[in-house]
C-alpha cells in the first residue's frame, strides 16, 4: 500500500455537501463538502457502535451517525451524544481518523499516509487538468498495481489490444524497435516517439495529414501515466490514475482531456471521448485481469520474455521497483 501520498477523488464541481464512500488503500472513507465550501474526509466509522456513518446523514458541516445520533465534527471529534445529559462531558476517545484533503487543479484529493506529512508533499502538478475540457469514469477490478499503472504508456499494444477502438486513429509504430528517447527522472519517467500517420481520409482531413504523430508519455510516481498525442493543430490527453483499493483490486480513473478537438461542438466532443475511452479501457481491464489470474495460478512460476522493443516497460518496472524498496 502506497502510503504519504496524493490521491485524486472527483471533480471539485462533483463534490457536494452530500455523503459520497470510498475505499482507499483498504480503508473505507466519506467525504463532503461543507457549507463553506472546505473539504471533510473521516473514516466511515462510528466509535460507538462501529457502523457506517455513510448510512447517516449531514448536519450543516456535521456527520449524523444513522445508529444513535452521535454527530462528528469535520475533525472527526464526537461534538453530540444525544443519549447523554447536557453538560455531561463526551469522552476524549469519542474520535475517528480524518483526512487531509485539497482542491486543486479543479479535483479533489486526498492524503493517505501520516497527516503531518501532507503539508510536506504536494498533488502531481498536471496544468491541463485545470485548462482543458475533459471527461472521466472509474473501474475497479482485480489487478496488479505495477501491471495497471505500466498499460497506459506500453507503446506496443495499442496496435493489438485496441484494434477494435483506437484502430488507426493513433497511427501505428513502424520502426523495430523505435526510438523511445527515454529518459528517467526523480519522480518518474518521460519519453518521446512517433507513429506513423496511417488515419482514414477522415482523420486526415480532420487531424492532419503529416508523416508523423508525435507521442509524448509520462509517469508520475507512484500512480498517474500520461499519454500525449499531438497532431498538427489538436491534442489529445489521457490520464490513468491508478490506486489499489484493497488486497485483490485495484481503482483505474481514466481522465481525457482535449485541446481544439470539436471546439465548436463541446457537448458533442465530451460525449465522443466518453464513449471511445470506456471502450479502451474495457478492452485493458480484459487483459489486465487475465494477466493477474495466470499469476495467481501459477504463483509466478513462468518467467517472462522480454525484447529490446519492451524498452518502456522494463525501465518502467526498474523505476518502479527502486521505489517501492527506497520507501519500504
Amino acid at each position: 500500500m502506497l502510503t504519504n501520498k496524493w490521491y485524486l477523488v472527483c471533480p471539485s464541481n462533483e463534490l457536494r455537501n452530500e455523503i459520497r464512500q470510498y475505499k482507499i488503500l483498504g480503508e473505507e472513507i466519506i467525504i463532503y463538502r461543507n457549507p463553506d465550501k472546505s473539504i471533510t474526509a473521516l473514516e466511515d466509522r462510528c466509535c460507538h457502535r462501529n457502523v457506517n456513518l455513510s448510512l447517516g446523514y449531514l448536519n450543516d458541516d456535521r456527520i449524523v451517525c444513522g445508529y444513535h445520533g452521535w454527530e462528528y465534527d469535520r475533525n472527526g471529534a464526537c461534538a453530540k451524544i444525544p443519549s447523554q445529559l447536557e453538560g455531561d462531558k463526551i469522552p476524549p476517545t469519542a474520535k475517528i481518523k480524518s483526512y487531509p484533503t485539497k482542491d486543486f487543479n479543479q479535483w479533489v484529493w486526498i492524503f493517505m499516509g501520516d497527516e503531518e506529512r501532507a503539508n510536506e508533499i504536494n498533488p502531481t502538478d498536471i496544468p491541463e487538468m485545470n485548462e482543458w475540457p475533459f471527461t472521466y469514469k472509474e473501474y475497479i477490478f482485480k489487478a496488479d498495481l505495477e501491471a495497471t499503472a505500466e498499460s497506459l504508456i506500453d507503446p506496443y499494444h495499442i496496435a493489438f489490444v485496441h484494434r477494435n477502438s483506437i484502430k488507426s486513429f493513433m497511427g501505428q509504430i513502424k520502426e523495430s524497435p523505435a526510438d523511445f528517447n527515454l529518459k528517467v527522472l526523480d519522480d518518474g519517467l518521460e519519453g518521446f516517439y512517433r507513429r506513423a500517420n496511417v488515419g482514414t481520409k477522415a482523420e486526415k482531413v480532420y487531424f492532419g495529414d503529416e508523416e508523423n504523430i508525435g507521442t509524448r508519455i509520462r509517469f508520475y510516481y507512484p500512480n498517474i501515466s500520461r499519454l500525449e498525442i499531438r497532431f498538427k493543430e489538436r491534442i489529445l490527453l489521457i490520464l490513468e490514475h491508478v490506486m489499489q483499493v484493497d488486497e485483490e483490486h485495484v481503482e483505474m480513473k481514466q481522465i481525457t482531456l482535449w485541446k481544439n478537438i470539436f471546439p465548436k461542438f463541446p457537448a458533442f466532443a465530451k460525449f465522443f471521448m466518453a464513449k471511445k475511452s470506456a471502450k479502451i479501457v474495457e478492452e485493458d481491464i480484459d487483459f489486465l485481469s487475465s494477466n493477474l489470474e495466470i499469476l495467481n495460478k501459477t504463483k509466478n512460476q513462468f518467467h517472462e520474455v522480454s525484447v529490446k522493443g519492451d524498452e518502456v516497460s522494463l525501465a518502467f518496472r526498474k523505476f518502479w521497483r527502486k521505489k517501492l524498496q527506497e520507501t519500504e
